[in-house]
């Protein structure tokens, strides 16, 4: 595992790798070092040979064509305010890469952001002490997706290769902006740009209804006949094929 000399833009608080098993690992290596110290930290890689998103699935990342790094944050939120940071996280996607460049990103609750209803990113967050590892997977400069990923790209939406550095400094930067800010001010911003609350959803159980808000930390409510559900896991959530 070998720094390179590239994203050297950023500052000198950036490690980039040809190849790393997961950003994700190395940026908890960097926090049990320097613990706080190791704040405002970027770890990315050109390639990831175990990334992962989340529950373990595989993040596929084309090398040198999508974005994947690795964020760590220590924020000043209550411990038990720290589910907001999904959402926290995918605003400063959106508003770093998809909203920047002219295009109307939306975010699948908790971790997803969607263009045009299509991935085009993935957030892992993952915690170890004082500190947050935010794990981004941005698909940039890709050309294709097997049409069973469901996914898009920066280029593909814009017929133009898009500067991953100034897209990493970006995001970063929205990042610690919204850590600063109360979690209520998160949710409103969240909601705002939230996927599928137009719409009838089916729950993993089965249960039909729709979106009404968030909870305290940042989980779901759904309005189900009789019942306000409160969802903690994404899992198995979609889109009614039907609204009736």
């Amino acid at each position: 595992m070998t720094a390179i000399q590239k994203f050297a833009g950023l500052g000198n608080r950036v490690e980039w790798h040809e190849s790393v098993d997961s950003t994700n690992d190395r940026a908890l290596e960097i926090v049990m070092d320097h613990g706080r110290k190791a704040e405002g930290w970027i770890v990315g890689a050109e390639e990831q040979t175990a990334g992962r998103g989340r529950k373990g699935a595989q993040w596929i990342c084309e090398p040198g064509k999508g974005l994947a790094f690795s964020v760590i944050l220590c924020p000043g939120w209550e411990r038990r305010r720290w589910g907001w940071l999904s959402l926290t996280a995918a605003l400063a996607v959106s508003a770093g890469g998809p909203e920047l460049l002219g295009l109307s990103p939306k975010i699948k609750w908790p971790n997803d952001v969607l263009v045009e209803d299509l991935k085009i990113c993935g957030i892992l967050i993952e915690t170890r002490g004082p500190c947050a590892v935010v794990g981004i997977g941005l698909n940039v400069n890709e050309s294709a997706f097997p049409r069973e990923l469901g996914a898009i790209s920066l280029f593909q939406l814009l017929g133009r290769e898009v500067d991953r550095e100034q897209l990493a400094g970006t995001i970063r930067e929205n990042l610690m902006k919204l850590l600063k800010l109360e979690p209520f001010l998160i949710a409103e911003r969240a909601w705002e740009m939230l996927a599928w609350k137009d719409k009838v959803i089916v729950t993993a159980s089965g249960r039909r209804g729709r979106i009404r808000g968030f909870g305290e930390n940042g989980e779901l409510k759904v309005e189900t006949p009789g019942e306000l559900l409160t969802l903690c896991d994404p899992e198995g959530l979609r889109v009614a094929e039907t609204p009736d």
